[in-house]
């Protein structure tokens, strides 16, 4: 306790303050955070410090601030002066970050709000020059960072170039085998692994390549193989396109042959690639190209989504009946259990989307009524500005935090590296999404039209609108309202509507300006009949078809159980356990058939009630 930095005299005893404490998930780590929070909480009540709250990160790297929940939690508290502390205690100036521009900024942001920022370890003297210093420190944590990485980089190319693994589950047919190398300063053993085959796969690997390069389809080499390497055939597509089975081992961009044994010789692997590389050059069909969105088009695909779980969701008609529906492209592809999201009828969404577009979303009136909540709000457009510049700098952090975790799993990464991989995908279109609003926010801001303007162009787009729905071009009408739709979540009761105006361009990937997000409960919808049969009217395709009612007629073992009621008295209750069938089903039974009978009798067509 005695090497660690006094108190500031900015900090006295009584004072309120805070602590921020990380560590990088690495190996040795396990307990680095207990021993922190120990030894900051050991040196506030040394200090008289009244330690308020512990912010804390586990597992994340100091190099950027994206994914460090606890970090941004620290700082939208900071914010608000009703419960920002007096200080903040670090134990060193690295666990609070590893980028010097990074650290700058947010401890100019916490200075400026009165919060003294103090580092247990890092030696910093009072005085003029104790912000040189610390910048100093930033920078030299920044390279160490930088150093380490490169030192990690170096060593795995040299463990791959002597065959060994440099991390990460082994291709089917492989298993890893650990290996002691050499000794730690400390004396225990240095542990790497490298791929040998596996005796249970080896052969039917082979077989499998050989299988393929004949010809044969995944679905005989999983019978072939008895789904001893794969438990379905979806499986075999990335088998058969991983290079790893040449004996090829890769570190980043660098391709090492003979790293270890090849299941299947190049010969082989040429005739599987040229079965393989026609698929490969296909272009991606447009969803508009697919027969059956020809065929069967709907108003909402690529539009509409699952509330429940974020899936894409998918237009469906058995073709048995006009109706339709939309439903979770996840529950359809992987299941029931998978979602537990319920069929939209198509139908009915598809008239309450027409009318929020055309009845809502293209009035002048709601157009300015929005606008103005908007500006109300929006006071001070340098201030977006500034926040936009932020999102683009964490952006471009999280670019190169990608582009690191892609060479890892190059590498043959693991499992834990691909999920952190998801984790920062999932954070790139979040920071994405940010970024769109802030500069829809600043255009909005500033966007000045007249109302005769804004007339013409909403009814112009309207127009549109009608003139394809009246001709029953639904293609052309969905692309149009893609202009304004950015997304629709939808469950069986409520709808979450995102929209645009694209004041700016006519392409929905581009910048519009995007407002306030409608959400409503389908069944308690305020839209009059009136508004809906206005819609249905626009749009032949809502229009029910009349439904055609065939003429029933009873069945053989109906007209029996019939005559045997009325003419030989047998009463329901033997009926029923004669046929097996219930007391109300006989009943029932002998009502419709005495009313054909009835219908028959006075010549009018018989129908099931």
């Amino acid at each position: 306790m005695s090497d660690y930095s006094p108190a500031p005299s900015s900090l006295p005893p009584g004072s309120l303050v805070s602590t921020y404490l990380r560590d990088s998930g690495g190996t040795g780590q396990e307990l680095s955070i207990l021993q922190q929070k120990n030894e900051v909480a050991e040196y506030c009540e040394r200090h008289g410090l009244v330690l308020k709250e512990f912010y804390i990160d586990q597992a994340r790297t100091g190099t950027t601030d994206v994914g460090r929940d606890d970090f941004h939690r620290m700082v939208n508290v900071f914010a608000q002066p009703n419960l920002r502390p007096d200080g903040l205690i670090l134990w060193n100036l690295a666990r609070f970050a590893r980028d010097a521009t990074d650290a700058a900024y947010y401890k100019a942001i916490f200075r400026k709000a009165g919060i003294t920022i103090h580092s247990m370890t890092d030696p910093i003297p009072d005085g003029d020059f104790s912000l040189a210093i610390e910048a100093l420190i930033d920078t030299v944590n920044q390279e160490k960072s930088r150093q380490t990485a490169r030192d990690v980089k170096r060593a795995l190319h040299s463990l791959a170039r002597q065959g060994y693994s440099t991390g990460g589950t082994p291709p089917r047919c492989y298993i890893a085998e650990k290996v002691e190398i050499s000794k730690r300063r400390d004396g225990t053993p240095r542990i790497v692994s490298r791929w040998i085959p596996n005796p249970e796969l080896w052969e039917l690997g082979k077989q499998a390549w050989e299988l393929r390069a004949k010809g044969y389809s995944y679905a005989q080499i999983q019978e072939e193989t008895q789904g001893k390497i794969y438990t379905t055939k979806n499986s075999w597509s990335t088998f058969f396109a991983n290079e790893s089975y040449l004996g090829i081992g890769k570190v980043g961009e660098e391709r090492i042959p003979n790293h270890h044994e090849a299941l299947v010789d190049q010969k082989t692997w040429d005739a599987v690639q040229k079965l393989r590389r026609p698929y490969q050059k296909k272009e991606k069909k447009q969803i508009d190209q697919h027969p059956r969105a020809i065929h069967q088009p709907s108003l909402l695909t690529s539009m509409i989504y699952c509330a429940e779980c974020g899936s894409a969701m998918i237009h469906r008609n058995d073709g048995s009946s006009d109706w339709r529906s939309y439903a979770c492209g996840r529950k359809n592809r992987r299941g029931a259990r998978s979602c537990a999201s319920r069929m939209v009828n198509a139908r009915n969404i598809e008239i309450i989307i027409l009318h929020i577009v055309l009845d809502q979303i293209l009035t002048p009136d709601y157009f300015y009524s929005l606008q103005k909540s908007l500006q109300d709000r929006i006071s001070n457009v340098d201030e977006i500005i500034a926040q936009e510049k932020v999102a683009q700098k964490e952006l471009h952090k999280l670019n190169q935090a990608i582009n690191n975790l892609l060479d890892a799993i190059e590498i043959q990464g693991t499992s834990s590296v691909r999920g952190r991989l998801e984790e920062r995908e999932k954070e790139k279109k979040v920071l994405l999404g940010k970024l769109d609003m802030l500069k829809e926010k600043r255009t909005m801001a500033s966007l000045s039209i007249t109302p005769e303007s804004l007339e013409v162009i909403l009814k112009e787009w309207k127009n549109q609108v009608i003139e394809k729905l009246e001709v029953g071009n639904i293609i052309a009408a969905r692309n149009i309202l893609k202009s304004f739709i950015l997304r629709i979540d939808a469950s069986y009761t409520k709808i979450k509507i995102q929209y645009s105006y694209p004041l700016n361009n006519t392409h929905r990937d581009k910048a519009g300006v995007q407002l306030e997000d409608i959400s409503l409960d389908i069944k308690k919808s305020n839209i009059t009949d009136k508004e809906i049969h206005s819609i249905i009217e626009l749009v032949p395709h809502l229009q029910k078809a009349p439904r055609k009612k065939s003429p029933w007629s009873p069945s053989p073992r109906d007209r029996e159980i019939y005559q045997r009621h009325t003419e030989e008295k047998r009463t329901v209750r033997d009926l029923a356990l004669e046929y097996k069938l219930s007391e109300k089903s006989i009943w029932g039974i002998c009502t419709h058939v005495r009313k054909y009978i009835e219908n028959i009798e006075r010549d009018i067509p018989a129908r099931d009630d």
